[in-house]
């Protein structure tokens, strides 16, 4: 019996990117990845995502979810399939549209906006940190000394967990969720006993003269919805590669990742209307840090202690998946000492607020490439994989050079091209006023990729999908 655990232990571990993850190796449920995507989904960013999205309202909150929501977490339910099936990474999926070589152009791009992420969780929950440490010792909550302290030990305390593996991350996943959802309870209850629901839902942004300095389109929203969601896309492979079975792969995580964003982007739209409506009306996004927010509603110390803990939690799964992508690029380097690496630059980019002065400004800039980049490349696999190959990928060549997957040289010169026609479009998207008022730029560019890469990409697929054979679970 201690040689049978011994054998399991020793496929219960981190698997390479051209490696097949084996059914008796597989750990993640379904109980857990729901809990890891209302994680991924239940926290600071996305809570600081629904103060920005105040400006349209609670009710166009509401209707910019229900509309995001359903559309990207479908997608994330296809390709979190695909890495059941073939059991690889994203970035490893990545080696067959793209090329064994080329998928290290989104491999980098991937790593990246993980290491974005880190950054951007991190500074967030700074601040709340900050606040805590300075009821010690005085001082100033925005303090560049205060703020980078916050950071190094968000960011230590994140990193020194990641590398314990996936296995471990969900363990603690399931804490944070519990402290998101008292958090939650407990900032709806602050708002609603400070302010009137008929006074949150008929508040608007034409309330106050004041607030002609911000506004947001429907497009708008649906692009901050879709391109947050997009990045979770980038990284699903990453976990259901370990999943136990097919729902656990697909179904779970769809609605773990759709209840987490809609719940907690309707927490953060709800706080700010409510701070908006103490203020006279008065809708300032470029102040609303949660901080502030939990500050404004009298609600202390024990929810900056929450929202330090749900921002660990969801560091750890960007961290995991960047180092992995960070693999792809280097492949000598070992997964554990790239998830460090994606720790440290982070941390420079928890720094940058301090540096450029607004923490708005820099995040809108991070939601442009990420609306940019990912929903073009995430649209090249579907295509490649659901229409172009019929599901028919083989891991065993992922690291082929003399492969399928090799193209020639490693790089399939037509998902390139397509991927930045697709991303390309995105910044154009704009200058069309149906597409900015209604779908948005990022669901556009990822329609535009799907058509595009389907017509370029064709006689690639075909040449490489012959020698291609399936592998089944």
């Amino acid at each position: 019996m201690e040689n049978a655990n011994d054998t399991q232990q020793n496929k219960v571990r981190d698997y390479a990117i051209d490696e097949y993850v084996p059914l008796d190796a597989r750990y993640y449920g379904g109980k857990e990845m729901m809990s890891t995507w209302i994680c991924a989904n239940a926290n600071p960013t996305t809570w600081y995502m629904g103060t920005i999205m105040g400006a349209l309202g609670l009710s166009g909150v509401i209707i910019a979810s229900l509309i995001g929501n359903p559309i990207v977490y479908i997608i994330l339910a296809l390709v979190g399939f695909m890495g059941y099936k073939i059991a690889s990474t994203n970035m490893g999926l990545c080696r067959v549209p793209f090329g064994i070589k080329g998928s290290k152009l989104p491999s980098v791009l991937n790593a990246l906006q993980f290491v974005g992420w880190c950054g951007v969780n991190t500074y967030i929950a700074a601040t709340a940190l900050s606040t805590i440490i300075t009821s010690f010792t005085g001082g100033d909550i925005y303090s560049a000394g205060n703020i980078i302290i916050s950071v190094l030990l968000i960011l230590f305390v994140s990193t020194a967990t990641a590398v314990y593996g996936a296995k471990y991350i969900s363990k603690a996943q399931m804490i944070a969720v519990v402290c998101l959802v008292v958090l939650s309870v407990w900032i709806s209850y602050k708002v609603f006993t400070l302010v009137s629901f008929a006074d949150l839902w008929n508040w608007s942004l034409a309330d106050n003269p004041k607030n002609t300095t911000w506004s947001l389109t429907m497009g708008g929203g649906l692009d901050i919805v879709l391109a947050n969601g997009f990045a979770w896309v980038m990284c699903i492979a990453d976990y259901t590669r370990y999943t136990t079975s097919k729902r656990a792969a697909t179904v779970w995580p769809m609605l773990g990742a759709a209840f987490g964003m809609l719940w907690f982007l309707i927490v953060g739209a709800a706080g700010a209307i409510a701070v908006a409506v103490m203020n006279n009306g008065l809708f300032d996004p470029y102040s609303a840090d949660l901080a502030y927010i939990t500050g404004t509603l009298g609600m202390g110390m024990v929810a900056n202690i929450l929202i330090v803990i749900s921002t660990v939690a969801v560091n750890m799964i960007n961290i995991y998946s960047g180092g992995f992508s960070t693999a792809n690029i280097i492949e000598k380097l070992p997964a554990k000492i790239s998830m460090i690496s994606v720790g440290v630059l982070a941390a420079l980019i928890g720094f940058s607020p301090l540096i450029l002065g607004s923490f708005l400004d820099t995040f809108q800039v991070f939601l442009i490439f990420l609306g940019a980049f990912f929903p073009a490349c995430i649209a090249i696999m579907l295509v490649d994989y659901y229409l172009m190959r019929k599901q028919n990928y083989d891991i065993t060549k992922f690291n082929d050079k003399t492969g399928p997957y090799w193209y020639g040289n490693g790089i399939n010169i037509m998902a390139i091209i397509s991927w930045f026609i697709g991303a390309g479009s995105y910044f154009f998207a704009p200058n069309i006023s149906f597409v900015s008022n209604t779908i948005g730029s990022v669901f556009f560019s990822f329609l535009v990729t799907c058509i595009v890469y389907y017509l370029l990409g064709r006689g690639a697929a075909n040449k490489s999908a012959a020698s291609t054979q399936n592998v089944s679970v």
